[in-house]
């Protein structure tokens, strides 16, 4: 098929999905995470194991939720080949209590994410387990 940018390379879409763990810190305002070990992404074409890395700050919160931008690395573990995204991610959480069930989703130009799971808080830091039906959309 002709391409309708000649010298432009053809756009791909991954989709992702697995688990993902991660940590806000309320007090300095910094937001960090990974994928776990199950995390695979697919094109039409292949399945390929993947590693995601999230790094971020927070950007709202109230009561009952957390906002963030973070800057993502998805890294394909076989080959090491790895792009970087921006996403705005919202984390929420049905309680004010220490541990309880959340929600994630997120979007940004080149991404989408959701998922939902379970969060729990520590001292100055909540981690949100986002392990039931994970997914992340990402175009290149």
């Amino acid at each position: 098929m002709a391409s309708a940018n000649p010298g432009r390379a053809a756009m791909a879409t991954f989709n992702c999905a697995g688990s993902i763990n991660v940590n806000v810190h309320p007090v300095n305002g910094a937001v960090d995470g990974k994928s776990a070990s199950n995390f695979r992404c697919a094109t039409p074409d292949e399945s390929f194991p993947a590693q995601l890395t999230i790094s971020g700050s927070i950007t709202g919160s109230g009561a009952l939720f957390y906002e963030a931008r973070t800057t993502d690395t998805l890294k394909r573990t076989d080959t090491g080949q790895s792009l970087q995204f921006t996403i705005d991610r919202r984390f929420d959480r049905d309680a004010a209590a220490a541990s309880g069930n959340a929600t994630e989703r997120g979007a940004g130009s080149q991404a989408r994410d959701s998922g939902t799971g379970t969060f729990g808080t520590g001292t100055n830091l909540v981690t949100f387990v986002i392990t039931n039906n994970y997914m992340l959309d990402v175009t290149t």
